[in-house]
């Protein structure tokens, strides 16, 4: 661009081809050096994005990798108190932060993570599941089962900012019921979204 530029602003606007030749001739150097600072340039940005791309790569290796679902694979309940779900069918447990003998999560770092469960039933008994964050209830899903309403599933989600150490669970509501067989209706799953 460079190149033609010169060419039609410096070169007289004739015809004749010795003087367009000579006016092309002496403006090649100057359109070598433009074509070499150009190149320069282009070879420093490839190195700057090869060294950014590096950077993120071991950005993203460095950054905690945790997840996690699992299944009750039984039927629970109903209970006298409120009883905290053991989901222990793990699917995925990356960074083992679930632990399949208590149903608890515990967060292996701080950050933000995205927590849902899905609690069915099957019988006429209420359904009522709770997830908690240390000891305060944040959300819950229920259902008041009648005769005419055999089978229901509900699911809820949320996201939380955790300490390290903090802990994440279900419980069951005392008094009520929640299904699960090999198939799965009944999961607990959780992610580490950023740190």
């Amino acid at each position: 661009e460079f190149c033609f530029s010169l060419h039609f602003t410096q070169c007289p606007n004739f015809f004749g081809n010795e003087v367009v030749n000579s006016c092309l001739q002496s403006l090649l150097p100057q359109c070598h050096t433009s074509l070499l600072t150009t190149d320069s340039n282009l070879q420093w940005n490839c190195c700057e994005l090869r060294a950014t791309v590096e950077e993120l790569k071991k950005e993203n290796q460095a950054r905690p990798k945790v997840a996690f679902s699992a299944a009750l694979s039984e039927s629970k309940g109903p209970f006298d108190t409120d009883t905290t779900l053991v989901y222990k069918q793990v699917i995925t447990n990356i960074g083992n932060a679930y632990s399949p003998s208590t149903g608890v999560f515990k967060a292996p770092v701080s950050g933000t993570y995205y927590f849902r469960f899905t609690a069915f039933s099957l019988t006429n008994n209420h359904r009522r599941v709770s997830l908690y964050k240390g000891g305060q209830l944040v959300v819950t899903v229920t259902d008041v089962q009648s005769d005419q309403d055999g089978e229901d599933s509900s699911s809820n989600g949320v996201t939380l900012q955790l300490e390290k150490g903090e802990e994440v669970y279900t419980q069951l509501k005392a008094q009520h019921h929640v299904y699960d067989d090999g198939a799965y209706h009944t999961t607990f799953t959780g992610f580490l979204i950023f740190p």
